[in-house]
């Protein structure tokens, strides 16, 4: 019995419809703090069951994701998310697609580290009205080749928190 469910586990990744893959253009080797930025939004936009592999690239591989989201109790609290975590999550979306895209950013940096704050909106197609906008806060690390993110922690605009005007183009 064990044997054949394995065999049929085997099978269905077999004959499963392997997923699109990320250009190399879209996940630069080196990355410069500019470049992360935008290899983000690259990253994360699509399908949700693409390929992952630039996220995992511009990541650290202990990188955390954090959503501040408000609960049904109305409190606002951070869900810390893995890579994996986040991988499987948007999976679950399948083919349904998003683009997010950084519409202003600032950089801080100093040694080894840097601070990226952007503002960011979210859209049903690459040309499409923003459907959703709001804050990520990156920070990243230089191991003396190249910058990686360790962590991105972003919040949603709300009616009740719009963004500021200085965050705006």
């Amino acid at each position: 019995m064990r044997r054949l469910s394995l065999f049929a586990a085997a099978m269905a990744v077999m004959s499963a419809t392997p997923l699109p893959a990320q250009t190399a253009a879209s996940c630069p080797a080196t990355p410069t703090l500019s470049d992360l930025v935008k290899a983000v939004d690259d990253a994360v936009s699509g399908a949700g069951n693409k390929d992952r592999t630039c996220l995992r690239q511009i990541l650290t591989p202990d990188a955390r994701l954090i959503p501040v989201v408000k609960g049904q109790d109305g409190k606002w609290a951070p869900h810390v998310l893995t890579v994996d975590d986040y991988v499987a999550r948007v999976a679950k979306r399948g083919d349904q697609v998003f683009y997010e895209r950084q519409i202003k950013y600032s950089v801080e940096e100093y040694g080894h580290i840097a601070h990226l704050w952007s503002t960011y909106e979210v859209r049903d197609t690459p040309d499409g009205k923003a459907t959703v906008r709001g804050i990520n806060s990156m920070q990243a690390v230089y191991d003396g080749t190249q910058w990686k993110l360790i962590e991105i922690l972003w919040q949603a605009e709300t009616p009740d928190q719009p963004l500021p005007a200085k965050f705006l183009p």
